[in-house]
């Protein structure tokens, strides 16, 4: 049970850099989309980014990261931090894929190919894409550096 409770609290950690990392990246991602002429963002606009990165990263975590957590061995190689942020960056890419080919779809079928990859990219898909892989890499990596051995303390 202590360590259930550590791999909870350790994950959960490591899901909440997930998810500064992902305000980060979302935002270097919104800038080019805020530059065009007649944006705007409000600041009640910034608060429900945040609420609703928010409330995306507590499901992941609970739907996706801390099983994976719960079930990879601790001498597993998927524990070596940076073959973790690989693994975390390909899965979430892989999501971010998948909701994007099934949102071009439609786009697709009504304008053809490139007219339809062009009409889904330009309704702002870079943020969510460059937030989504930023929490999987930096999630993973975290929560694998939590587990690395610690120097013993010189005396």
């Amino acid at each position: 049970m202590k360590n259930f409770l550590r791999k909870v609290k350790l994950s959960f950690l490591a899901m909440l850099c997930g998810w500064v990392a992902c305000n980060i990246a979302w935002w270097v991602g919104a800038i080019p989309i805020l530059l065009k002429p007649g944006s705007s963002l409000r600041g009640a606009d910034f608060m429900m980014i945040g609420t609703f990165t928010g409330i995306v990263v507590l499901i992941t975590w609970l739907v996706i990261f801390l099983p994976s957590d719960l079930f990879v061995s601790n001498t597993s190689r998927l524990r070596q931090p940076l073959v973790a942020a690989r693994c975390g960056l390909l899965v979430s890419f892989t999501l971010v894929a998948a909701i994007f080919g099934y949102v071009a779809w439609f786009e697709i079928a009504s304008h053809g190919l490139v007219e339809g990859v062009w009409r889904t990219l330009d309704k702002a898909a870079l943020p969510y894409a460059l937030g989504t892989c930023a929490t999987g890499s930096v999630a993973a990596y975290v929560r694998a550096r939590m587990d690395k051995p610690q120097a013993p303390a010189s005396p």
